[in-house]
């Protein structure tokens, strides 16, 4: 089973997702959950970079898979704009997830935390 944790700032900002886990829903190559999941939050990571410019903090297992940690510093972002696309991008992600989740409940479960730093 996959969980994907999300953390929001005192502003309800999503500020950090982690994805940890497996969906197993399918043969490897085949499991269109952990497809999901994949594409929604890499994309939102280069999203980041590309769209809002942020430097998110990344971390990944690159051997076995599994997990995919990513947290973004919005005091970083000096332009509204490019914090204002950072904060959707991050919601879009998070939302998204949930979405799938919603669907595919036996394999996908989210939780949503305050972040304490």
């Amino acid at each position: 089973m996959i969980l994907a944790q999300f953390w929001r700032n005192e502003s309800q900002q999503v500020v950090a997702l982690e994805i940890t886990g497996h969906a197993d829903a399918g043969p490897y190559g085949q499991d269109i959950v952990c497809a999901a999941v994949s594409a929604v939050t890499i994309g939102t990571i280069n999203s980041l970079q590309q769209i809002a410019h942020a430097k998110p903090q990344v971390q990944e297992d690159s051997e076995a898979g599994g997990y995919l940690k990513c947290r973004v510093d919005y005091q970083s972002l000096t332009k509204v704009q490019d914090l204002i696309a950072a904060q959707t991008l991050m919601l879009h992600c998070c939302q998204t997830i949930q979405a799938i989740a919603t669907n595919y409940a036996d394999f996908i479960q989210v939780k949503i935390e305050d972040f304490s730093s």
